[in-house]
This record gives structure tokens, sequence and C-alpha cells, in this order.
């Protein structure tokens, strides 16, 4: 999907509308300006964003960083601050809602391209892995992207994950699911305590092991290796299990 919806929040309407020729240049041919953030919840309904830019300094009394908070409130939309003031009090109110980017004026067109570029690069591309897997609430089901299909999965039937370069392979007792989402957004859905990294590219479940060296321990029928510098810390966990 081509993200190329771009808001502009902008008091200034010469500066705005040459903004917007900037973005049109750069191939964001869908933008919408404003003057202030007065109804920016109803823009992010109905317009809905892929990126937010804004002056900071409004003539309104919400200025940039408070319509920057409104908008955190609603959306995970990503944020790129505008500003000709880099004063240590601007730029510390910036920091509280963690704005994606921070551009001080005046600025070329291809700062203001190769910007937006990365960061919708690097919001989305995560937000599409992300989709891959979604976590039930109660923690003990992960939901993967199968074939067009979000299949069900007990965490407690997984035996181990492995990476393959890009892809990432969930093994259970009697299934095989192939993911493109890297390994450790996978992990950060699990239950902690339970499954741990015993190799830069395996995660197992601690209570699927049915025998350990220090070398490799074994899973029904796989043989997993195990780093040296996960050795100890899988005998801490071993420990605490059979304690």
């Amino acid at each position: 999907m081509k993200r190329n919806r771009i808001l502009l929040i902008e008091d200034n309407v010469i500066l705005a509308e040459t903004i917007r020729e900037l973005l049109l240049i750069s191939g964001f041919d869908n933008v919408k300006t404003l003057p202030n953030g007065v109804e920016i919840e109803k823009v992010l309904n109905s317009f809905e964003p892929d990126l937010v830019l804004m002056d900071i300094k409004l003539q309104d009394e919400k200025d940039g960083i408070i319509v920057a908070k409104t908008i955190r409130s609603l959306k995970s939309t990503p944020i790129v601050f505008i500003s000709s003031f880099n004063d240590k009090a601007t730029i510390d109110r910036a920091k509280e809602v963690n704005p994606e980017a921070f551009i001080l004026k005046p600025f070329s067109k291809e700062t203001l391209n190769i910007t937006i570029e990365i960061i919708l690069n690097n919001h989305y591309s995560k937000s599409d892995r992300n989709l891959e897997i979604e976590n039930q609430i109660d923690n003990d089901i992960l939901y993967v992207r199968d074939r067009g299909w979000l299949k069900k999965i007990n965490v407690y039937d997984i035996d181990f994950i492995k990476t393959e370069g890009s892809y990432t392979r969930i093994i259970t007792k009697d299934k095989e699911f192939t993911l493109r989402s890297p390994i450790k957004d996978i992990i950060s859905n699990l239950p902690s305590g339970i499954f741990i990294r015993v190799h830069k590219s395996y995660i197992i479940n601690l209570k699927n092991i049915d025998a350990i060296n220090s070398k490799e321990l074994i899973i029904g029928n796989h043989k997993i290796p195990i780093g040296k510098n996960h050795y100890s810390e899988l005998q801490n966990h071993i420990t605490k299990i059979n304690s």
C-alpha cells in the first residue's frame, strides 16, 4: 500500500503552500493542510493521514505540541515537527510526545523527503509485521497469519521457534508455521519465564525439553544447539522449574 496521505498543520499560508508543493514534487500527492488543530480529531478520522507534519508555533491557543498530544491519545500516526525554534524549552516540550522527527526551518526538499520516507518505512514496516502476530488478552493464544488466515496457536503447544534469515518458523507438536516476522517480535508476545533464547537462532519452550547437555537439548525428535552464552541462563531456568 502506498503511504502518501500527509496532514500538514501550518498557520503561515504562504509557507504551507510552499511545503505542500515540495511534498507534491516528492511524490506525496495526497496532502491536506490545516491552519491549526481545532478540528484535529475530525480530520484524523475522515482523512486518516499516514503522517502528520506540523509547525510547533501556531496562531491558536493550542500550539503544535498540544495538538500532538491529542493525536497521540487517538492514533499511532507518526508525527514530525517543523519549527524555527530550537531552544531548550521548546525541545523539552516536544520530547514529551516522542515525535518521530524534528525538522528545523529552513529546510530543503531533500531533507523533508528523506525524513518522511524513512519514517513511513520504519513505522509501517513494523506495523505490517505485527499484523502477522496478534496476541490474545489472556496471553495463552497467538494468532499467526498463514495463507490469508489468522490461525490460533496455544503458546504452550509451541516446542521451539527458529529464525532462518528474514523468516521465522514456529514449531508445535504437530504443525509448523513460517512467518516474515523477526524472532524478537515473536518472543515479545510470549509469556516470560517459559520461553527463553538458547541460541541466536532458537527460542525454546522450557516445559517441553526432554533432555539436555552442555551443547544441545532435545525436544521431541528435534536436537537444538545451545549457544555458549546461553547455557548458564538455561541452567538457572531449569533449576527454577525443577525446584
